[in-house]
């Protein structure tokens, strides 16, 4: 584990690691995730993240299924890094979504369809309600 990437928030005060966990049949690799050296639990990502610029969030695009037939089924899931807590705020099946953005507490993202078919939404994070402390 130690070749592995590291990545900083913009403060410098957080850490974030991809440890390649497998590859999808003619598609991209997935990877478990620590942040800060403690893994992210049960969960697996893609290479996509993006940090907030004032070091409040943490965009990640988080996968729902490594099934070939089935997927991909992506959600932009968001780490709260003051509270330590994280929140999935949209899934696409069929496709990726990414995070483009932050505006102040608004997260800019594009939901990418396996058909070509592109869309770009927003959200006010203050506005989530499934907040989960990160176990």
């Amino acid at each position: 584990m130690n070749n592995t990437p590291k990545y900083r928030s913009p403060d410098g005060k957080h850490k974030l690691s991809f440890i390649l966990e497998g590859d999808i049949r003619f598609g991209p690799s997935y990877y478990i995730l620590e942040l800060n050296g403690k893994p992210i639990k049960n969960r697996i990502f893609g290479f996509v993240n993006l940090w907030h610029p004032e070091s409040k969030y943490l965009a990640l695009q988080e996968w729902l299924t490594t099934d070939y037939q089935e997927g991909p089924i992506t959600s932009l899931t968001i780490v709260d890094l003051k509270e330590m807590r994280i929140s999935k705020i949209s899934t696409i099946r069929k496709g990726f979504i990414s995070p483009i953005n932050f505006e102040e507490d608004v997260i800019i993202y594009e939901k990418a369809y396996s058909f070509g078919q592109k869309g770009e939404f927003e959200m006010d994070l203050r506005t989530v309600m499934n907040w989960k402390k990160i176990i």
